[in-house]
């Protein structure tokens, strides 16, 4: 078994042990420490006389390692049912309390928003965290 194939079959039995919700982004990943991820379903906003959508979506991050990781907004694109893919929209923030880029202590979870604008009639289907080694992780958004 290749180390690569490997890495594909931990990531595979994590996801299944923690049925989806929350995906574990392993020491791979992020050099630094330990990821969870849990996401929140997506809710849609149109601002008046707009033919886009914004879709919010709500996340928590956990560092479960041993020592800070770093993650920004960046990080996460969204996919509609087609397959398309959106940036985060840069005018908006990460987290709540406007902080674009974010250290997280180990041990500790915080929890934000990103926001995503897509054309009107698409619906968002899942997300991609994109870490910092370059790694995809795709990950489903709950209905």
């Amino acid at each position: 078994m290749t180390p690569r194939s490997l890495r594909r079959l931990v990531q595979l039995a994590v996801g299944v042990a923690l049925a989806g919700t929350v995906v574990l982004v392993t020491a791979w990943a992020y050099p630094a420490g330990h990821l969870a991820v849990r996401l929140g379903r997506p809710y849609y906003s149109r601002p008046a006389g707009t033919r886009s959508l914004f879709v919010t979506v709500d996340i928590a991050l956990r560092n479960v390692g041993a020592t800070p990781v770093q993650i920004d907004r960046e990080r996460f694109i969204l996919l509609d049912e087609t397959g398309r893919r959106y940036a985060s929209d840069p005018s908006t923030h990460f987290l709540r309390n406007h902080f674009d880029v974010i250290t997280i202590p180990p041990a500790r979870e915080i929890q934000g928003a990103t926001v995503f604008q897509i054309p009107e009639g698409h619906r968002a289907a899942r997300m991609i965290l994109v870490t910092t080694t370059g790694e995809i992780v795709r990950l489903p958004l709950p209905r």
